[in-house]
């Protein structure tokens, strides 16, 4: 008898879950297009090259690749960046720039569940592409302010960086070398703290 349940790293959302998450991605979705972004969608399977394209080891193992019924190797989408890299290569000439977007979809990850994490879950992110003016970073933050107003959370903290300051400083310390793994610690470290981040 086939027993009824879900992949470890899956789940199921109930109404009693699903009603309030909706709920909380249509106010993104409008908080968006206030600030004058435009949705997208992109595929969920991508030509596994583009996708093993940005590049390290960790993430080519997390991805769920395989050859379809063409034997084409594909792969489900990880992340909603690396897809959005590939549409604006693809469409920036017809879209213009700076172009404003957003995009709320499932992303796959092939890694060890655990607490928290899923193999399934939702991302939302939106850019400005075609730009670099500091208005566009200026604006992210006013988006982030007002999204998380909007949810109702009125107590937080928005942490900005800067990856050229950080890469500059390695390079001033002779440290050019180290920046890839110096970088990807620093981003840990607030999600993991510093005892299981290894510094």
């Amino acid at each position: 008898m086939i027993q009824p349940r879900t992949l470890k790293g899956f789940r199921d959302y109930l109404p009693a879950a699903m009603i309030p998450r909706e709920k909380l991605m249509q106010t993104a979705r409008e908080v968006f297009r206030s600030f004058g972004f435009a949705p997208i969608d992109t595929p969920t399977l991508e030509h596994l090259e583009i996708l093993t394209g940005k590049g390290s080891d960790e993430t080519d193992r997390q991805l769920y690749s395989f050859e379809d019924n063409g034997g084409r190797p594909v792969g489900m989408r990880f992340d909603l960046t690396v897809p959005l890299a590939r549409f604006a290569a693809q469409h920036i000439g017809t879209l213009g720039t700076p172009f404003k977007r957003y995009h709320i979809a499932p992303v796959w990850r092939g890694e060890k569940p655990q607490e928290g994490r899923y193999r399934e879950f939702v991302q939302c992110d939106f850019d400005t592409i075609g730009t670099t003016s500091e208005l566009a970073d200026i604006e992210a933050v006013c988006v982030i302010d007002a999204l998380l107003r909007a949810i109702g959370i009125d107590a937080f903290t928005i942490s900005i960086n800067n990856r050229a300051i950080l890469t500059g400083l390695l390079e001033s310390l002779g440290l050019a070398d180290k920046t890839t793994p110096v970088l990807r610690s620093l981003d840990k470290l607030g999600k993991i703290g510093r005892e299981k981040n290894g510094q």
